[in-house]
């Protein structure tokens, strides 16, 4: 065991802490929220994962240090935590929501459910079905569309298929969420994960061509590995 964990156990020991739990070294932490600022591209901005880091006051340092606002969430009372924990926060659904669950948010939670949060649509039916939503409410909802460059874990696979869509009177359209998870596990044999992220942003940038101006408010690309 190196000398910094034997550290840690030591004071898990002077703690009187004799179970399972999460240490978290904040020095550590801050070093690389440091490292992130320093690399990252100028013009880009961070959101920051909710389900990734499920504590608010290691959510709400994370942002004060990266200076964000943006998150991405996953699950609705996950979602209604960071609503009420950051009142100027911007949220992006990660996953295409049932319609249903995105009913009960909007009729049961707060008025950042309405302002606030980005509906992911990843077919035809589900716009169809959150414009009817819209309709049913009497109200204007927000969302991107998630497109598949690469991964193909679902999404639209081709701008032609974005197109080709009307979008409900009632929904407005923020942009692309984009995820390109699967490039570092390409191997070299057939050109790496340097070569799958360029044929990823390429794509990413053909779905963004097919929107207007004042559609691109979101471009969300890159992961953990590939930011």
């Amino acid at each position: 065991m190196s000398a910094y964990f034997a550290a840690l156990s030591e004071a898990l020991k002077a703690a009187e802490i004799f179970r399972p739990c999460l240490v978290l070294d904040r020095d550590r932490l801050d070093g690389n929220i440091a490292l992130v600022k320093e690399r990252l591209a100028p013009g880009l901005a961070v959101r920051l994962v909710d389900k990734s880091l499920p504590c608010m006051p290691l959510l709400s340092h994370i942002a004060r240090a990266l200076e964000t606002n943006r998150f991405m969430t996953f699950h609705p009372p996950v979602t209604q935590a960071v609503l009420d924990g950051f009142p100027e926060g911007d949220l992006l659904y990660g996953k295409p929501m049932p319609v249903g669950a995105a009913r009960a948010a909007l009729t049961g939670g707060g008025a950042g459910w309405w302002s606030r949060v980005c509906w992911l649509i990843d077919t035809p039916e589900r716009l169809a079905d959150y414009g009817a939503l819209a309709a049913a409410l009497d109200t204007e909802l927000r969302f991107a569309f998630e497109v598949d460059v690469g991964l193909h874990r679902g999404g639209f696979s081709s701008p032609a298929e974005i197109k080709a869509l009307t979008v409900p009177e009632r929904l407005h359209c923020e942009g692309i969420m984009a995820y390109e998870a699967h490039a570092p596990e390409i191997p070299g044999l057939f050109g790496g994960a340097a070569r799958a992220l360029k044929q990823a942003s390429a794509k990413a940038a053909e779905f963004a061509a097919t929107l207007d101006p004042d559609r691109r408010r979101i471009m969300n690309i890159g992961g953990s590995k590939t930011a």
